[in-house]
C-alpha cells in the first residue's frame, strides 16, 4: 500500500467558547496562529463572555489544537473555562478572526495593566525603530487595559484611545494576525498617538524640545515632579537627595509613612536591597507591584524616605515613559508616591492636577491619553515564604477572584480604612482598586465612581448589599442609604468573620475551621471593639471560642494615633502602678495626663473596650520604643517588627506569657487570653537593661505562643485540625512566620491568604464569601456574648 492510498483522517468541527481573561492579551491572534500551524479552518471572534472559536480539520489536529490552547496561552491570558461542543461541518477553506459581537450581558473580564514587555523595551531604546523613545509604546503583551478601557468587549472605540486614529503604518500592524500588536487597542506611535509636553505649577506652558529630558534635570536638580502615568500622577524627587525628599514630604503632609522608590532594573534594585529569589520574581512580574524588601543598611537612599524601618518599598519601571526617565544614566532612584495630599484620591486629569498639586509639584510632565480609572500602584510583600498582596490594585484589578460557590448579583462594601469594594454573580468577585481610607468627601466620591465604572462594565446590577456591623464606618452608612433609595434588601456581615472567611474561600475550605483573626479594629457582635479571635468558623456563620481579654481605650480614636495611651491602660488592666516614676517616663506622660485616663477607664467614658490585637501591639511598641504618637496606621506595630528584624525565631521559647483563662465550650463560654503576665514580663525585661531587639522578639514570640495554645485548646473541644489566619496583624512577616511554623510543629494545617490581603483590602471578598453562602441556605453567626 502506498502512502496515498492509506485512509485519509476524519475531519471533524468544534465550537469553543472561551472564558476569562481573554481579550486585550494577544488571544485571538494566538489561536490564529495556532490554527494555522495545525492546518485548521474557522473562526475566531470577541464576544461579552470571552471568546468564541469554531474550528475544523483533522482529528488529530483538532485534539492536538485543544491540548495547546490551554498549554500555550498568552503570558496575560487567564483561562477560566474552555467548553467544547460537537458542531456539523461546514467546510471552510481558511481560518479567519471575525468582528466582535455584543450579546446579552458581560461575562468576560477586563485585562488588568501590564508592565512594558521586553520587546517593546527593546524598540523603545533602539535608535532605528521607529517608535524610539515614543513613551506610550505597547503592543498585546503589555500596556494599560483596565485604567483605560469604558467597557467590554475590549476593543479601541470602548477605550481612552478612540480619539486617537491609528496611521497607516499602525493601522497595518493593528490589521495583521501575524503581528504582535494585531487588535492591540492602545496602539500608537510618533505620528498618530498621545503626547507628551511640561508645564510650570502655575500652567504656563515650559518650552522644551525634549520634555521628558528637561523633567530628568529638574529631578536631578531638586525639584518635585508631577508625572502622569498609568493610573494616575505621581509625585516624583531624586531618592538619593535629602532635602528633595525633605520638601516633599512637607508639601504633602506625610510626615512619616513611607515612600515608594522605583530604580532602573533588578540589578539596581540589588544595589539598595537584600532581595531573596522570590522577591526578585515578585518585582519582575508583570504587574510590577512595589515589594517591601529588606534594605541595605548602607544604601545611599535618603534617610527620610522610609525612616525607622529596615524595609524599602521598591519597584521597577512598568510604563515606557518611566524607563525613559531611567535612560539617563544619572538617574538611580525616583521616589514615586502617589499624586495627592494625603488621604485623598490619587489625581489622574490634567485640569484636577493643577487644582490640587499646584502646592506641591515644581512643575508637571502631562499626556493627553485620558485615565479613565484612577488606580495606585499595588503592593506586595514575601510574607514567610509566599507572596502577600498588600494593596492590589495596579496589575491585579480588575482580575477576578473565584467563589466557593454561586453568588447572585450583589456588592459588598468593604470596610472603613483600605476601602475596597466587590461586585459578585455567579462564581466569581470582581474587587475594585484599592480605594484609601473613606475619611472625607473626596474618598466616597472615588468609591462612587468606582462603583459606576465596575457595573457598566461588568453590566453587575446588584440585588442585595453587603457591610460591615459597624454603624461608625462610612461604608455601612452608605451601604443603608443606597440600599434602601433602591428597595434593595442588606446583609451584615461581622468583621473578623469576613477575615477568615476569605482566607478559607481562597483554599475551597468550607469549614468548619479554627480562625485567627488578628488586627487593629473590628466591631463585635457584642458591641466591644474586636481584633485578637479565635473563631470555630465556618463560611456561613461562626462561634467564637476565645478571644484576648477587653481592655480599655481610654479616648477611642485617640487611643489609635497615640499608642501610649493603650499603653497605660494595658498596664492598669495588668495591675501595675501606671503611676509610678519609672512607669510614667516610659509612657512618656505627664501625671496629670495619666490621673485623666485612668479616671476615664475607671468610669467608662469614652473608653470602649477592646480585644484588639492591633492595639496590644501599639502599646508594647509604645513602652519599648517610646512610640508616643503615630503618623499612619500601624507604624507603632511595623516599627516593632523592624527593630526585631535581625533577631533569631528561636526566641517563641522565651516568648512572654498569655496566660489562657479557659471557659467552658460545652456552654459556649469563651476563653479570655489575658495578656497581665506579658506586661508584667515585659516591664521586667526593660527595667533590667534588656535590648529592645530582643524584648520586641519575645514579645512577638509570646504573643504566636498564646495563639496557638488558644487553637489547641480549640481543637481539643471541636477537633478540627485545619487554622486560617487572617487579620491586618498577618502583614507582620514576624508573628506570621511564628505563627504558621508552630501551628504546623503542632498538627494544624495552616491556610494563609495570597489573591486578597488579609487585611482590611480583603474584607469586601471575604463579605461576598459569607453573604453567598448564607444565601445557599446555611445558619447565621452564633456569639456567647449576643
Amino acid at each position: 500500500m502506498t502512502p496515498e492510498s492509506y485512509p485519509q483522517p476524519e475531519n471533524l468541527r468544534r465550537g469553543i467558547a472561551v472564558s476569562g481573561v481573554v481579550q486585550g492579551v494577544g488571544f485571538r491572534p494566538f489561536v490564529y496562529k495556532l490554527a494555522l500551524e495545525e492546518a485548521l479552518s474557522g473562526f475566531i471572534g470577541n464576544d461579552t463572555d470571552g471568546v468564541t472559536i469554531e474550528i475544523e480539520g483533522a482529528v488529530g489536529r483538532v485534539e492536538t489544537f485543544l491540548a495547546r490552547l490551554c498549554t500555550e496561552a498568552p503570558p496575560l491570558a487567564r483561562i477560566d473555562t474552555i467548553l467544547v461542543r460537537e458542531m456539523p461541518l461546514a467546510g471552510d477553506t481558511a481560518f479567519r478572526i471575525v468582528a466582535s459581537e455584543v450579546l446579552g450581558r458581560v461575562a468576560t473580564g477586563i485585562p488588568a495593566d501590564a508592565a512594558t514587555c521586553a520587546d517593546c523595551l527593546r524598540e523603545l531604546l533602539d535608535p532605528g525603530d521607529r517608535r524610539w523613545r515614543y513613551p506610550f509604546l505597547n503592543c498585546t503583551n503589555c500596556g494599560p487595559r483596565f485604567t483605560i478601557t469604558r467597557r467590554i468587549p475590549y476593543d479601541r472605540p470602548q477605550t481612552s484611545m478612540a480619539v486617537f486614529p491609528m496611521c497607516a503604518a499602525c493601522q497595518r500592524e493593528y490589521d495583521d494576525p501575524m503581528n504582535r500588536r494585531f487588535h492591540a487597542q492602545p496602539n500608537a506611535c510618533w505620528d498618530c498617538g498621545p503626547r507628551v509636553w511640561l508645564v510650570a505649577a502655575n500652567g504656563s506652558p515650559i518650552a522644551a524640545a525634549e520634555p521628558v529630558q528637561e523633567t530628568i534635570d529638574r529631578l536631578l536638580a531638586g525639584e518635585v515632579m508631577a508625572i502622569k502615568g498609568i493610573g494616575g500622577f505621581h509625585l516624583s524627587v531624586d531618592a538619593t537627595n535629602e532635602a528633595a525628599v525633605t520638601r516633599l514630604r512637607q508639601r504633602k503632609r506625610r510626615y512619616g509613612k513611607p515612600l515608594a522608590v522605583m530604580v532602573r532594573e533588578l540589578d539596581a534594585a540589588r544595589e539598595f536591597c537584600n532581595l531573596s529569589e522570590e522577591e526578585a520574581a515578585l518585582l519582575q512580574t508583570a504587574a510590577r507591584p512595589i515589594v517591601l524588601a529588606r534594605a541595605h543598611p548602607g544604601a545611599a537612599i535618603a534617610p527620610s524616605v522610609a525612616p525607622g524601618i529596615p524595609w524599602l518599598g521598591i519597584f521597577l519601571p512598568y510604563a515606557p515613559l518611566q524607563h525613559l526617565l531611567f535612560a539617563d544614566s544619572r538617574v538611580k532612584a525616583l521616589v514615586m508616591t502617589s499624586a495627592n495630599l494625603t488621604e485623598e484620591p490619587i489625581a489622574i486629569d490634567n485640569d484636577e492636577a493643577f487644582q490640587r498639586l499646584g502646592a506641591i509639584a515644581d512643575a508637571f510632565l502631562m499626556h493627553d491619553r485620558e485615565i479613565l480609572q484612577r488606580c495606585d500602584d499595588s503592593v506586595a510583600a514575601q510574607v514567610d515564604g509566599a507572596p502577600q498582596l498588600i494593596r492590589r490594585a495596579r496589575g491585579f484589578v480588575p482580575l477576578a477572584v473565584r467563589l466557593p460557590m454561586d453568588a447572585p448579583p450583589m456588592l459588598s462594601v468593604g470596610g472603613h480604612l483600605k476601602n475596597v469594594f466587590a461586585l459578585a454573580r455567579g462564581p466569581f468577585a470582581y474587587q475594585s482598586q484599592h480605594l484609601g481610607d473613606l475619611e472625607n468627601p473626596a474618598s466616597l466620591d472615588f468609591f462612587e465612581e468606582s462603583l459606576g465604572h465596575l457595573m457598566r462594565t461588568f453590566e453587575i446590577e446588584p440585588g442585595i448589599v453587603v457591610h460591615d456591623m459597624h454603624p461608625g464606618y462610612m461604608s455601612t452608612a452608605w451601604a443603608k442609604e443606597w440600599a434602601a433609595a433602591r428597595g434593595l434588601p442588606r446583609i451584615e456581615v461581622q468583621h473578623h468573620h469576613a477575615h477568615v472567611a476569605g482566607c478559607m474561600a481562597e483554599h475551597s475550605v468550607h469549614g468548619p475551621a479554627i480562625g485567627l483573626s488578628l488586627d487593629g479594629t473590628g466591631y463585635g457582635v457584642d458591641g466591644h471593639v474586636w481584633g485578637g479571635e479565635v473563631l470555630i468558623a465556618r463560611l456561613d456563620g461562626f462561634e467564637r471560642f476565645a478571644h484576648l481579654e477587653y481592655v480599655a481605650m481610654p479616648g477611642s480614636a485617640a487611643a489609635i494615633r497615640e499608642p501610649w495611651r493603650m499603653a497605660l491602660a494595658h498596664l492598669a488592666a495588668a495591675g501595675i502602678d501606671v503611676e509610678a516614676p519609672d512607669v510614667q517616663s516610659l509612657l512618656g506622660a505627664k501625671q496629670a495626663d495619666a490621673r485623666l485616663l485612668l479616671r476615664m477607664i475607671e468610669r467608662g467614658v469614652n473608653a470602649p473596650l477592646t480585644s484588639s490585637c492591633g492595639r496590644l501591639f501599639d502599646a508594647a511598641a509604645a513602652l519599648v520604643l517610646g512610640r508616643r504618637v503615630v503618623d499612619y496606621e500601624a507604624q507603632a506595630a511595623i516599627e516593632l517588627e523592624g527593630i526585631a528584624i535581625d533577631q533569631p525565631d528561636g526566641e517563641q521559647e522565651a516568648g512572654y506569657e498569655i496566660e489562657l483563662r479557659e471557659g467552658d465550650w460545652n456552654a459556649r463560654e469563651a476563653t479570655r487570653m489575658s495578656s497581665a503576665p506579658l506586661w508584667r514580663e515585659l516591664l521586667s525585661d526593660l527595667r533590667g537593661g534588656v535590648s529592645s531587639a530582643r524584648i520586641a522578639a519575645r514579645f512577638h514570640a509570646g504573643v504566636a505562643v498564646g495563639f496557638v495554645r488558644a487553637a489547641v485548646l480549640a481543637r481539643k473541644g471541636t477537633r478540627i485540625g485545619q487554622v486560617a489566619l487572617s487579620g491586618g496583624c498577618m502583614h507582620n512577616r514576624r508573628l506570621a512566620r511564628l505563627l504558621r511554623a508552630q501551628l504546623e510543629a503542632a498538627g494544624f494545617t495552616v491556610f494563609q491568604q495570597a489573591k486578597v490581603s488579609p487585611g482590611d483590602g480583603g474584607l469586601s471578598y471575604g463579605q461576598a464569601v459569607v453573604a453567598a453562602a448564607m444565601l445557599s441556605g446555611a445558619t447565621p453567626s452564633r456569639d456567647p456574648h449576643a
